[in-house]
Order: structure tokens, then sequence, then C-alpha cells
């Protein structure tokens, strides 16, 4: 079965329907020595994406020989990333650029997230957007 197929694309859209939400990207301006402001040559978007939060923990081992130092340091942290169908990720009037801040609205206490890197297609067809959380809020 060819991935971008009938059948995934139903698959998705089912998906989308039970776990999708709309979120809100607000396209950011970046400076080499100034604080991110809004893009105005670029609108505020809202869209019906995929949202999954994934918690994550991480174990960091330093060992070193010379004076005996062993240490381990745990990191807790989570993986976010937004999926797209490709028909509202085409409906997007700009490219979407590394930094731009997705907001998920129907979570209220939810902090913003920024984009960790270029979008990507999925081997489903879709759009991945990974995220990070936002370190300036």
């Amino acid at each position: 079965m060819r991935l971008n197929s009938l059948a995934v694309r139903t698959a998705f859209k089912a998906v989308q329907r039970e776990f999708g939400e709309v979120v809100q990207i607000e396209p950011l301006k970046q400076g080499d020595f100034s604080d991110e402001l809004s893009d105005p040559s670029r609108i505020i978007v809202r869209v019906y994406a995929v949202v999954a939060l994934t918690p994550k923990t991480d174990i960091l081992d330093g060992s070193r020989q010379g004076s005996k130092i062993n240490t381990t340091a745990r990191f807790s942290q989570r993986d976010a990333a937004i999926w797209l169908c490709p028909e509202v990720f085409a409906a997007i009037p700009y490219e979407l650029r590394e930094g731009d801040r997705v907001r998920m609205i129907q979570r209220p206490n939810e902090p913003p997230y920024k984009l960790s890197r270029a979008p990507e297609s999925s081997d489903r067809g879709d759009i991945v957007i990974s995220l990070v959380l936002d370190g300036n809020r």
C-alpha cells in the first residue's frame, strides 16, 4: 500500500477528528541583537492540527577516571509536535520558520512553544512540525 493512498489519508482524517485541536501560529521576526518581535509581513493564523505532547526522561551519565568522579543527572523534558494535513499546511500564506511561536489555544494553561526546525513531510504524507518550549515565557 502506498503511503499517500486513500486509506492513509482517510486514517489521518479520522485521527485528526478525534485528537485534533485549534492551534495559533504567531510568526516572529528574529534579530541578532533584539528581542523577538511579531513579524508584520506574516499574519497570525489558526489551524486545526493533531497535537502530541510526550513526557520524556533522559539520563546523562558522566564518568571521569582521574579523580574517580561518577555523576548521573536526570533530565525531564517533553517532546512536542503538531501534525497538519497537507491541505491545511498549503493554506498557510507564508513559509513557517524556526522560532515562530505556537500556542495551544484550547489549553489555556499550556505554555507557548516554538518551531525547533523547518516543517517536514512524514512517511504518512502529513506535515510534522517539531516544537520546543518557549524559554522566554
